[in-house]
Parts: C-alpha cells; structure tokens; sequence
C-alpha cells in the first residue's frame, strides 16, 4: 500500500489525511511478539508531500497482522469532493473529511519520532507504534490482585488515558510492579519486573489505540520449514551455561530474610550434576510469607521456566512455498506473528514446532521481507533467526 499522512491529533485514520506520501522509496514495518513495532521509511526531499512530513505527526500502513486480521474499508462511492460516505465490514456508514479515496487496507498508526536527512537528498523517517505513547502515561498504583483490576488501574493513568485494554486470560496474583511508585502504563504493561507481563504472561496485540493481552495470539499453522523441500541452509548451537536442576529459594524485604531449604526440579541438567544455584522469589509475594511458601515457590519458578534445559539456537533459511509459484495454499499465506509452524531436519533429528518471533514486513510490497522463530521453550531473547530469500 502506499503509506498516508496524518495530522498528529488523528485518532480513528478511516481517510487519507493529509495525503498518501506517492513516492516513498521504502518502508518497512518490524514486529517482535512482545517487543517492538516500529516503522523506518525513505523519502526523497522533492517527492509529493515531503514538506508535510514532520517529527510528531504520524504515518498510517498496513502490517501484515493489521491487513490480514482486521476489516478493510469498502468504498461505495468515488468522488473528488468531501463527503465520499464510507461502510466497514459490518455496514456501519460514516463520511469521509478530506478529498480522496479510502484506505486499500486497514492500518495501522505509527508517530514519527526522528529522521536522518544526508547530502543525497533522500531522508529517513523513523516511527513507533502509537501503542508507544503509553510510555507518556503515568499512573499510581497498589495492592493489585488480578489481571481485571490491573487494566482497570491503567485507565486511571495521567493526563488521560485513552488506550482500551482486554484480555481473554482472566489471571489472578499479585502485581508486585505496582507498588504505589508512580510509573508509566508502558512499564507496567512489560517494561519491568513484576509486570502485568511477567505476573499473568500471554502475548499482547498492539491495535492502533487498543492493547489486547491474549493468552496465545497466534495458531498453529500447517506448514513446516524441511530439508530437501524449502530449507536452504541450517545452523544449530548448545549452550549449557546458565543451565540448573536445583535452587535454595529466598525471600527478603531488605530487613527480613527467609531462606528455604534446597529445592530439586523433576528434570536433571545436561551435565548430570544437579547444579544449584541461589533463586530470590521475593517479587513473588505481597507480605512475609512462610518457609514452605517459599520452597513451594522455588519448585513453582523452576517448573515455569525450565532452567534445566540448555540453550538451543537454530538458524535456518528457507523459502516459503508460496514464493515459488504454488497455488491454493491460502494457510500459508496467513501466517503471521506468535503463529507456530515446524522445522523438520531428518539429519539431526530435528523435528520441532516453533513460534515465529518477529517479522519484518514490507509495506510496499505487502509481503515479508523475513521472518524469525523462537523455540517455544526458551525466551524472546533466545530466539533463532529465521531469513526468507
């Protein structure tokens, strides 16, 4: 699609603002499943609108989650005047203020945030998510015990929030982020220990100015990356350190400590000999709790987080099928981010399912520039680098 303008006060982005930039050279939209969502494009300083581009303002694109999975607008008249009356999906009808065409594809909204402008007359623009403005929002806040009462915390953020949040999850726990220390939306959303994130877990979806935390965003997708048919090249890497099968779990308030007894997880390491290492779980209470909860704790983290399995990280190239001329795999062309797909290796015995972690999406072209996938037992982090050719 061809990116459109917006002043930087526009909130519902169902017209073309302040004009489609026509003669963007690039422009690139990068995903990561709980991280980033960011735009970079490249404009020439003589192209249509280049005066109108400014820091602040913002850039409407389609991304491959946003053109995929929500409504596109159906226009139903054509008309270089104001007032071209528009219907969604649903038949809702609403007008059109400013001259032009609709949208191709539903968008998504991306503030400008920097530009680098070189001698050779072509400038790039940097965007973030309006999701991003959250980290602008500052909120205080305690004694939050579940999930529900954590988003209702976050509509109470300073000046005024006007972010929308749901979730299909309905967790309970206590927000240890949340302690009565003023901090932004952003940070309490998954930018710090003790997190909404972190104490309830899922995955979130960033929609213009809604936040949805789902238990899984994605689906398993009957696809699969093998050697012979797709894969092009193939790296594997171990690492056992960091790697432990046991903890002496602690709690302490900075006066008070408590200090459980050696833990031992139901899986040994890789080295066979039952590495111990110290595991603070005080984040994980919201008043002294007792020895045993402590070592129940300790056994509790090690069950969610695995620390006994080493480091895997694969590395493979591949071409998906559907860029080689196939037909009718409509599946496959829906695959999208925190979607699962397998990665067959008959050599190495490598037959896994993997999430895919990232995607780069080319605006222009309205396809992938690249994808990565993450082994589903380790971290975002962790996660192995996937290269569409």
């Amino acid at each position: 699609m061809i990116p459109i303008l917006y002043d930087k006060a526009e909130t519902t982005f169902i017209n073309n603002g302040l004009g489609r930039l026509s003669d963007v050279i690039s422009c690139v939209v990068t995903e990561e499943r709980n991280g980033i969502l960011e735009c970079d494009f490249e404009y020439p300083v003589d192209g249509t609108n280049y005066n109108l581009i400014t820091v602040g303002r913002i850039i409407g694109v389609s991304t491959c989650e946003s053109t995929l999975s929500r409504p596109t607008f159906k226009r139903t008249a054509i008309t270089e005047e104001n007032g071209v009356k528009l219907t969604d999906e649903a038949g809702a009808v609403f007008t059109v203020t400013s001259t032009g065409t609709a949208p191709e594809y539903a968008i998504q909204p991306f503030d400008i945030v920097s530009f680098t402008r070189p001698i050779n007359g072509v400038v790039t623009f940097h965007c973030v998510h309006i999701s991003y403005r959250q980290s602008y929002l500052t909120v205080t806040g305690s004694n939050i015990n579940s999930i529900a009462d954590a988003f209702t915390l976050l509509k109470t953020a300073q000046p005024n929030n006007p972010f929308t949040y749901s979730t299909d999850k309905e967790s309970t726990g206590y927000l240890s982020a949340a302690n009565g220390i003023p901090k932004t939306v952003k940070s309490l959303l998954g930018g710090e220990e003790g997190s909404i994130l972190d104490t309830y877990g899922g995955e979130y979806e960033w929609d213009k100015f809604n936040v949805i935390l789902h238990a899984s965003r994605g689906m398993k997708r009957d696809f699969s990356i093998r050697y012979g048919v797709n894969m092009i090249d193939y790296n594997e890497e171990l690492d056992i350190q960091g790697t432990y099968s046991s903890c002496v779990p602690y709690w302490t308030n900075g006066t008070n400590t408590i200090v459980g007894d050696r833990q031992v997880s139901t899986g040994s390491t890789i080295t066979g000999r039952g590495e111990c290492v110290p595991l603070d779980v005080s984040s994980y209470f919201e008043s002294q709790p007792t020895k045993a909860q402590v070592e129940a704790m300790g056994i509790s983290v090690m069950n969610d987080t695995s620390p006994n399995l080493p480091v895997q990280t694969i590395h493979v190239e591949f071409v998906r099928l559907q860029d080689m001329g196939y037909e009718g795999l409509e599946d496959l062309l829906e695959c999208r981010l925190c979607d699962t797909v397998k990665v067959v290796f008959p050599a190495y015995n490598t037959s896994s399912d993997f999430k895919i972690v990232k995607t780069v999406w080319n605006v222009l072209e309205d396809k992938y520039d690249s994808m990565e996938l993450g082994d589903l037992s380790i971290t975002l982090s962790e996660a192995l680098g996937i290269t569409k050719k």
